[in-house]
């Protein structure tokens, strides 16, 4: 036998969109703490904050500034493999295995960074084919951080891999949510993955 609801009792019952606001508050928190600061302890001195890799684009605006003029000198100014041509390519049908008319123009492709990073040209300070140093790792978590940052993180027994180890994991969990996300509503969200740091 079922008992008639008050409409009172009926108003304290959670609606649908009472309960998405509820999830979607869950998922923004469960986003939010992936991309808060982590406390790396030091040795000497108190807990470090590292920020979320700057891929992600959540530094301070003079860090992110100095994080694309640092992205910019990589693409500009080291060394590359040669360029690469690829000829003018006609496209056929794949059933008749007839040429469609449509025509993809030769393009030349600029070859590949070469790694570990070098200068390209001689300029102030190094030669051509110099290595770059400090290595780019090393350059990426001192451009995130702040050179006083890096300082402490250094007299407090550490490294920019212990950076880069906080950096990886927070990539994981953003990589497992976004699988897990896609899996249950037919969307993802689009990040930047961490690139590797060069050798050092």
């Amino acid at each position: 036998m079922t008992t008639k609801q008050t409409p009172e009792q009926l108003t304290k019952l959670p609606s649908a969109s009472d309960r998405f606001a509820a999830e979607a508050r869950a998922q923004a928190e469960a986003y939010d703490s992936i991309f808060n600061p982590v406390e790396l302890p030091l040795e000497k001195g108190g807990p470090l904050l590292i920020p979320p890799h700057p891929d992600l684009g959540m530094l301070d605006d003079d860090e992110m500034d100095a994080y694309t003029e640092l992205q910019f000198e990589r693409d500009t100014q080291y060394e590359r493999e040669p360029d690469i041509y690829i000829p003018e390519q006609r496209l056929r049908d794949p059933k008749t295995g007839e040429e469609t008319g449509v025509v993809l123009p030769s393009q030349t492709q600029p070859g590949n960074i070469k790694v570990p990073y070098r200068w390209a040209d001689q300029a102030d300070g190094h030669e051509k084919g110099q290595l770059v140093k400090p290595a780019w790792s090393i350059r990426v978590v001192k451009t995130a951080i702040g050179e006083s940052n890096y300082a402490k993180l250094r007299e407090g027994g550490r490294s920019s891999a212990d950076v880069w180890r906080i950096w990886s994991r927070q990539m994981i969990e953003v990589n497992a949510r976004q699988k897990f996300d896609s899996k249950s509503d037919g969307g993802s969200m689009d990040l930047a993955p961490v690139p590797p740091p060069d050798s050092e």
